[in-house]
Parts: structure tokens; sequence; C-alpha cells
């Protein structure tokens, strides 16, 4: 753009978002192992008692939730008819789709969890 002044719109930007992702995600180590860390902390809830195990697999819906509403804010990003915002996507590109991939992800792997009844 011709001058370096941010633009007035309320849409995020993707390292605005980028933050929230790293906030929200689960720190479980490589993909591959998720699924195993989701049991050991599904087991260590249930030894627990329901209460636990509740608490815990409400936290794994509020992470669906929470995960679509960072989707849709990266939608929104995409979608901005912002100039200024528009000209910023073109060198944010990785970063998107690094977005998009965690995010993702984790939501999906979530919903299938919960779906199948954590057996």
């Amino acid at each position: 753009m011709d001058n370096d002044l941010p633009c007035s719109c309320d849409v995020p930007t993707l390292q605005t978002i980028e933050n929230a992702v790293r906030q929200w995600r689960k720190e479980w180590e490589s993909e591959s192992a998720w699924n195993e860390a989701f049991d050991d902390e599904l087991g260590r809830a249930r030894i627990e008692g329901e209460h636990a195990t509740t608490t815990f697999l409400d936290e794994c819906a509020q992470c669906i939730i929470d995960g679509k509403e960072l989707l849709e804010s990266i939608h929104d990003v995409v979608r901005t008819h912002c100039p200024y915002c528009r000209e910023g996507l073109k060198y944010d590109g990785i970063l998107l789709y690094d977005l998009l991939v965690c995010v993702v992800s984790q939501v999906k792997f979530f919903e299938v969890k919960l779906d199948t009844g954590c057996n």
C-alpha cells in the first residue's frame, strides 16, 4: 500500500489469530501421539470419577467450539474487503496454511473422539 498506517477494519490479523491458536491448542507433542495422550488423560479422569470425566469431555467439546471460532476468524481474514488487509495476505500464505492445518486437525480429532464415545 502507499502508506504504512494500519487499517481501521475490525478483522483480526493472522498474527493475532496465530497467538490465539497457540493458547487454544493442546500441546500433546506430535499429531501421531494425540490418540495416546487423549486416552491417557481420559483414563486419568475416569480414575478420578464421573465429575472429572465429565469435565474432561466438556473441555474437549469446548475445544471443538473454540477451534471452529478460530476457523471462522481465519475465514474472515481471507474474505476481507479491506485493501490493506488483502495486501498483507499476499505475504502470509504459509502462516495461513499452518494455522488451517493446526486448527482443522485438532478440531477433527476431538470431533471423532467425542463422536465415537471415547472407547
